[in-house]
């Protein structure tokens, strides 16, 4: 370079032996050898360099440290300029690859083929193995070996500092320093890991030649994790932006913003404080909190969410334009139409955004949120398609402490066992949980143990944790309902309880409470209970119509137990239309009201139908099995319990066969004892019961007291007509001129309600209607005798 050639005689390169020499005759001697060799590598054998370098620390009264960046640094202010005697193209080599502290040598030669032209014009460096090979030879270019990266190639510490000191003005260099970024910041947008060392130097040169929008894409092709990957270095880029770059986008504002809160909570200025900060930082809520745009509730600012139409361009730039994609923004809309409801619009936005990103990381944290909002949406096959297509690119760059994978697996494995996928399921729980178990022993001794344990004691280990906790504690909650391990269930649930952030996840905790509780309550006012403390559990967030569903469906199965067969039909009428879960809980319904033909009858009718899922198959024929016991028909009942363990084993849950009635269900297992299907189903739940002895006995045990027939009257449509005419105050004249209906009918209909209430007059059939849910509160009563 032009500089270098300006500052005189050149320094050419001495042997140790000379080199200490002629230290020595400029009255800087005797070193001692092993500084003095450390010397000579990092002035690569300059000895006039060497000499400016020793009297500059000696005017200033510090030692010399040859592998130091900040005395490199430093002592290159007070340098005179440095001549290298090299040629053009080696000396444009040394310029770029100076501006790193170490490369592999696959790197560097990629990044000299990529830059050369912005140094040498159209020529080039057309053989870029023999300039290493040159810089090598002449000392500006060592060989290290690292433990964890291999070989590397380096330019000593304080001949780099000249360098790039000598040439921060020339304009080729800084217009090679933007060439060197681009690629070394494409290579970081491409799935797979991220060197740590090479993180830290791309974050400092962009931070150091104010590279804005270099500085924006190194944030969204790493992302949070680059606190973990290079804590020091990420802090030193992000920490106190100047206002120009905060407002270059809202990705540097975010991700400055975070720098300064991780800094003001590390415990201290370590690696290790860092990443601990980071965590913190990011913890429960924190997320939303520091998004643009969004508020600590998860509400979006009025005005920020557009309409459906600007949705459709909203947060990314259409092909043809030059503006990049604003990924937090796009976020922040996600979150916002996710918190309001609109789960198919952010999942429509969520796959725009993504053909739009240039970085793997941003494209897979879209696509996770995408998948999770077709989750909510009742997609669970789109979601676990987009799932699938992200997982094996963030396995390939995953960094411990990351939430990218964890939140993969965890959302993989949810998804899985609410659609029935219980194999994809149990494949995805202990990848996660080795994860996190990984993660937690490396940095708290014993903590593997505890975990372990005490789900209950789990603070978090990766960043922003919300993502990956509460997913995961319910899938490993429902997985162990479906083992019949009511132990580990109530363990997950407390945990999941215990947990600050759940958003609209808040439903799964009285779903999973009721369903426990139907299982393994030893008294009716433990049933009364859970349906009465369940809705303690009522947190932010509007609910989608699967989560409504899921709401009914656990109060549904509680008043079932409890025989009150109204309210439980109150509740299923909530179940959307779609619901398979209905078919089941009518004829469930019908079994507990004594009406086995109609039970058995529904059965037949919806067993092949196309909407029923294998489960819901397993749990209807279970019902028809204890419909047919109770007719009568043992052959059948026998034959149809068989075929219901076999489903079950299938769908890999013992709930169709737990949540009959404990008599029936005893009954048939007593019938089909020698059943093959028990071998069956004792291997596919080995894991919890270690024969099918065993397996019996624990379904013997569950669901003490739930009723096996509802005492509660159960009233017919006419009937249920007759009570509403009641309750409207209306007369004995006036139900008959209601009904076309003669004085007499009406009375001989009337003293048959009365009879089958167990009460003698009106005030109390219409007190009784109500308490078992044939009257809303608001129904106005007159009461005649």
């Amino acid at each position: 370079m032009s500089s270098t050639a300006d500052s005189g005689m050149p320094d050419p390169r001495r042997g140790l032996r000379d080199f200490a020499e002629a230290l020595d005759s400029e009255g800087m001697g005797p070193l001692d050898s092993e500084f003095c060799r450390r010397l000579w590598t990092a002035c690569a054998g300059r000895v006039h360099f060497a000499q400016a370098v020793v009297r500059a620390a000696n005017d200033a009264g510090v030692p010399v440290e040859p592998a130091s960046v900040a005395f490199s640094n430093w002592v290159a202010e007070l340098c005179p300029p440095l001549n290298l005697s090299l040629g053009s193209g080696d000396e444009s080599a040394v310029v770029v690859l100076a501006q790193l502290s170490v490369v592999s040598e696959t790197t560097a030669l990629h990044i000299l083929t990529a830059v050369a032209d912005e140094l040498l014009g159209a020529s080039g460096i057309n053989d870029p193995d023999s300039v290493i090979e040159r810089l090598q030879t002449s000392g500006v270019l060592i060989r290290i070996h690292d433990a964890d990266r291999g070989a590397l190639l380096q330019v000593p510490t304080l001949l780099a500092a000249k360098i790039r000191r000598d040439l921060d003005a020339d304009s080729r260099v800084r217009a090679a320093v933007e060439t060197l970024l681009s690629v070394l910041i494409e290579h970081m947008e491409s799935p797979g890991q991220v060197d740590a060392g090479l993180l830290s130097d791309v974050l400092l040169l962009a931070r150091r030649g104010g590279h804005w929008s270099a500085l924006l894409r190194i944030a969204e092709a790493v992302g949070i994790s680059m606190f973990l990957l290079a804590p020091e270095s990420a802090c030193a880029a992000f920490r106190l932006l100047p206002p120009r770059a905060r407002e270059a986008g809202s990705g540097l504002e975010f991700f400055g913003t975070l720098a300064e809160d991780i800094i003001a909570g590390a415990r201290d200025w370590t690696p290790a404080g860092i990443r601990a900060a980071a965590v913190e930082q990011t913890g429960p809520g924190m997320l939303r909190s520091r998004l643009p745009g969004t508020h600590t509730d998860g509400k979006v600012e009025s005005g920020r969410v557009e309409d459906s139409r600007a949705m459709k361009n909203a947060g990314h730039a259409s092909p043809d334009e030059s503006r990049p994609v604003d990924f937090i923004g796009t976020v922040r809309q996600m979150i916002g139409l996710a918190d309001a409801g609109r789960h198919p619009e952010a999942a429509t936005l969520g796959m725009q955004t993504a053909t739009q990103l240039r970085s793997a990381r941003t494209r897979s944290i879209i696509l996770l949120l995408t998948a999770i909002a077709l989750h909510h949406a009742a997609e669970p096959r789109r979601a676990l398609s987009i799932l699938h297509e992200i997982e094996s690119s963030a396995r390939a760059g995953h960094t411990d402490g990351d939430f990218l994978l964890p939140a993969i697996n965890a959302w993989t494995a949810l998804i899985s066992v609410l659609s029935g996928d219980h194999e994809r399921a149990d494949e995805h729980l202990p990848a996660i949980n080795d994860s996190l178990v990984k993660t937690r022993s490396e940095s708290e001794p014993g903590s593997a143990q505890l975990r372990r344990s005490d789900p209950m004691h789990q603070p978090p280990t990766v960043i922003i944790d919300e993502l990956v906790t509460p997913p995961l504690h319910i899938a490993q909650a429902l997985r162990s309902l479906d083992r019949l391990d009511l132990d580990r269930t109530e363990s997950e649930l407390e945990a999941l309880i215990a947990y600050p952030e759940k958003r609209t996840l808040w439903v799964y905790l009285p779903f999973i409470a009721r369903i426990l509780a139907v299982l393994s309550a030893e008294a009716e006012s433990g049933l009364l209970f859970v349906n009465d403390d369940a809705e303690r559990f009522r947190d932010s967030g509007v609910l989608s119509g699967a989560e409504k569903n899921l709401l009914a469906l656990g109060r549904s199965m509680v008043f079932i137990a409890l025989g009150q067969l109204r309210w439980a039909e109150i509740e299923r009428e909530r179940l959307s239309p779609s619901c398979d879960a209905r078919i089941v809980l009518d004829v469930r319904m019908k079994l507990i009201a004594g009406h086995s033909a109609d039970a058995i009858a529904c059965a037949d009718t919806w067993f092949y139908h196309r909407t029923l899922s294998p489960r819901g198959r397993a749990e209807l024929v279970a019902l028809r099995a204890a419909a047919q016991l109770r007719s009568g028909d043992t052959k059948a009942a026998r034959s149809d319990f068989s075929t219901a363990v076999s489903l079950s084993a299938w769908v890999s849950s013992l709930l169709p066969l737990a949540l009959l009635p404990r008599a029936d269900r005893s009954r048939l297992i007593d019938l089909t004892v020698d059943s093959p299907a028990w071998a069956e189903a004792a291997n596919e739940f080995s894991d919890c019961c270690d024969s099918p002895a065993d397996l019996m006995t624990r379904l013997r045990a569950i669901g003490p007291v739930a009723v096996e027939v509802a005492s509660t009257p159960q009233l017919n449509a006419a009937e249920a007509r007759l009570i509403d005419l009641l309750a409207r105050g209306l007369s004995v004249a006036e139900i008959a001129a209601e009904l076309n209906q003669v004085t007499g009918t009406v009375k001989n209909r009337l003293s048959a309600l009365y009879r089958k209430f167990g009460v003698t007059n009106r005030a109390g059939v219409l007190s009784r209607a109500r308490s078992s849910g044939f009257l809303a509160d608001s129904q106005s009563e007159e009461t005649h005798t």
